[in-house]
């Protein structure tokens, strides 16, 4: 076997090695190995169009394992995210963590009606600091504090609050546009699809702690 055929068999191997895998990086770089290998193939043998093809796919698919690498670079988060991200939102990279949280608003209330019952919510809310005070009809039946979603169920299922939300004293939180996070669907459906099972999640804790505060929640 000469050398052409070897590099045309190393090509066709290396495409079959990335048929099997299913990391796009790892994908990503088996094409780059291939279409090197091929293109090598078409200068030695003159063939012009092979070796111009698998040298466009090669700088197409290099250029791509580059971001692919940068996406995947673990990054720093700042000191006051670290323990939020680390209770709630390790199902995403860190970098979607990031890009998740900079989509939102941060405000610091006062003594507030953050929601009314049978209003319909536009945001989704993140308790950063303080707390909030869950009341149905003038009742008492929940305090949540850092770390605990609001309006997550509006955000799941559409429906108007069905129990009123104050801030006794003072509180921060952040809050997200709804409409712009269903946006994600087009935008980044994985991402989206992370944040809902996130949602989730924290219904099914309030859920086991009280099954009369997540049937009032929002």
């Amino acid at each position: 076997m000469d050398l052409i055929q070897i590099l045309v068999n190393i090509g066709y191997v290396f495409m079959l090695a990335a048929l099997t895998v299913r990391d796009i990086l790892w994908l990503r770089g088996l094409l780059v190995s291939a279409q090197l290998s091929l293109f090598t193939y078409g200068m030695i043998s003159g063939n012009i169009p092979v070796a111009f093809w698998n040298a466009l796919f090669f700088i197409i698919n290099s250029y791509q394992v580059v971001r692919l690498i940068q996406q995947r670079r673990p990054i720093d988060l700042p000191d006051d995210l670290i323990d939020l991200y680390e209770k709630i939102f390790l199902s995403m990279r860190r970098r979607e963590f990031l890009y998740f949280w900079q989509m939102g608003e941060i405000h610091k209330v006062k003594h507030k009606r953050l929601i009314g019952k049978g209003e319909h919510q536009k945001n989704l809310l993140l308790i950063l600091s303080g707390e909030v005070e869950i009341k149905k009809s003038g009742k008492l039946i929940a305090k949540l504090s850092r770390g605990s979603f609001v309006a997550e169920m509006s955000f799941l299922t559409g429906e108007p609050a069905t129990a009123d939300v104050f801030v006794p004293a003072i509180a921060s939180y952040i809050s997200w546009d709804q409409q712009k996070l269903h946006s994600l669907e087009q935008l980044n459906p994985d991402l989206l699809i992370k944040i809902q099972h996130i949602l989730g999640k924290d219904l099914t804790t309030k859920l086991k702690k009280d099954s009369e505060i997540v049937l009032s929640l929002i």
